[in-house]
Order: C-alpha cells, then sequence, then structure tokens
C-alpha cells in the first residue's frame, strides 16, 4: 500500500508555507470587497499604499556596547560602567589593592 501524503526530503520542506491556491472569480471578487470595504473603514486609500512616509518608521538600529572602563589586568575581567559593580573589582580595590588607575585599560574599547 503506498502512502497517501510522503514526507519531504527536507524540514524546510516541511514547514515551508502552502502555495496559495488560485481563487475563482467570484473568490477574488469576494476579497477585494472586502480589502475596499477595511481600507474605507480605517480611512486607507491607495495613496497611502504607495506612499513610504505612510509607512511606520524601521526600528532604531541597536545599542553598540558600552566602552570597557575597567580591566582588571590578571583576570580580564571587564566592566564598562553601568550598573552596580561587580564582585571582581571590589575585590580588586579593597583586597588586592589595585588603585582605580590601573584598571582602567590604556584606551577605550568596546565591551565584549
Amino acid at each position: 500500500m503506498s502512502d497517501p501524503d510522503p514526507l519531504p526530503e527536507t524540514a524546510e520542506a516541511l514547514f515551508a508555507p502552502a502555495a496559495p491556491t488560485p481563487l475563482s472569480r467570484r473568490e477574488r471578487a469576494a476579497v477585494i470587497a472586502r480589502i475596499e470595504a477595511l481600507m474605507e473603514y480605517w480611512g486607507i486609500t491607495t495613496a497611502d499604499l504607495t506612499d513610504e512616509s505612510a509607512l511606520p518608521a524601521p526600528a532604531p538600529a541597536p545599542a553598540q556596547p558600552a566602552a570597557v572602563k575597567y580591566r582588571h589586568p590578571i583576570s580580564g575581567d571587564t566592566w564598562d560602567g553601568q550598573g552596580p559593580h561587580p564582585d571582581w573589582l571590589r575585590k580588586a580595590l579593597l583586597q588586592e589593592g589595585y588603585r582605580v588607575d590601573e584598571l582602567r585599560p590604556p584606551t577605550a574599547e568596546p565591551a565584549p
């Protein structure tokens, strides 16, 4: 007995959207009428569909990581100065005897 619905060769093919089936004239007219009704309800014109200024603004680019302000000379731990002081910084200053100037990297570098 043959399998009526054989599985696709790849996972991409399995989860790919199905190709839309062509609409009959009656179905197409109903869809167009629905779209026109929605456009009228929301006050959208055909000019709005081609006007790029009517589109929502693109999402802002992700923020660049803050520059490293402190780096432990032995362990390489870093802190960008944002948020609470990390434990390694407290330990370096209070227990290991480092000064703040010794923990600053020579040049600003991006956070890892």
